[in-house]
């Protein structure tokens, strides 16, 4: 059954874990100073967690946690962690606010979402690159509020259809169109711009070989010979 604790017990609690790795320690001073509160809270928050068994602590002895203590703050420790690292490395918030705002939200986060939270962290730090692209572009977007020239704004499917955007693939011989965007994110879409297939350049559908691929396009003057996969992965506004 699972045991029934407030936030304010669950600070006492994962104050106690802390200063035991630090110190292997506890004194009822340590954790009023660690947690910037007086005495006599400690000695009646203490006397709740004996309660609930997660403690033992005898007058003027040390804090120490029981198994299920040590259980418990643990979980409580690592929801804090995790939380701090994703304010501060992720959506690049400075550390001090991210470790009161981690402080705050710990004990109101389900399992179910700290899990999330953790996968989307460990899928941004094994990306093939050192940071995503989408993601410098949020920090560029929330420290300029503006989006970069590279992250146009998503257009509606109304905008679409009367701006009649299609894939470069879509086009037919002879036919010219202003590049949009590149919906790929990875090694192709860095290929492409490299390529001078930039937002806003004009192209023409030079030849399409007989299978459909590769198309020949002309773009700034020059000829580009590009794959019909590459093609469909390039939005033009005609």
């Amino acid at each position: 059954m699972a045991i029934s604790m407030s936030p304010s017990l669950e600070d006492y609690l994962e104050g106690i874990f802390i200063i035991q790795e630090q110190r292997r320690i506890v004194q009822v001073k340590d954790l009023a100073k660690f947690l910037k509160v007086k005495a006599p809270s400690v000695i009646e928050a203490i006397g709740k967690l004996k309660e609930k068994r997660l403690v033992v602590h005898e007058r003027y002895s040390y804090i120490e946690l029981t198994q299920e203590g040590i259980n418990l703050a643990k979980k409580v420790h690592e929801r804090h962690k995790t939380l701090k690292r994703f304010f501060h490395e992720v959506l690049g918030i400075r550390a001090s606010i991210a470790e009161e705002d981690a402080c705050k939200i710990e004990h109101y986060l389900s399992d179910e979402t700290l899990k999330r939270v953790l996968k989307f962290i460990e899928f941004i730090e094994t990306c093939p690159q050192e940071q995503p692209e989408w993601l410098s572009s949020f920090y560029y977007f929330a420290e300029h509020d503006k989006r970069p020239d590279s992250c146009p704004k998503r257009v509606s499917q109304e905008e679409n259809n009367r701006k009649k955007t299609l894939k470069l693939s879509d086009l037919k011989v002879g036919e010219k169109a202003r590049l949009i965007k590149i919906t790929d994110t990875g090694i192709l879409k860095r290929k492409l711009l490299d390529m001078g297939l930039t937002r806003g350049e004009e192209v023409r559908i030079e030849k399409v070989a007989p299978l459909g691929s590769p198309i020949d396009i002309v773009i700034r003057g020059y000829h580009l010979s590009i794959r019909k996969e590459e093609a469909e992965r390039i939005i033009v506004e005609k």
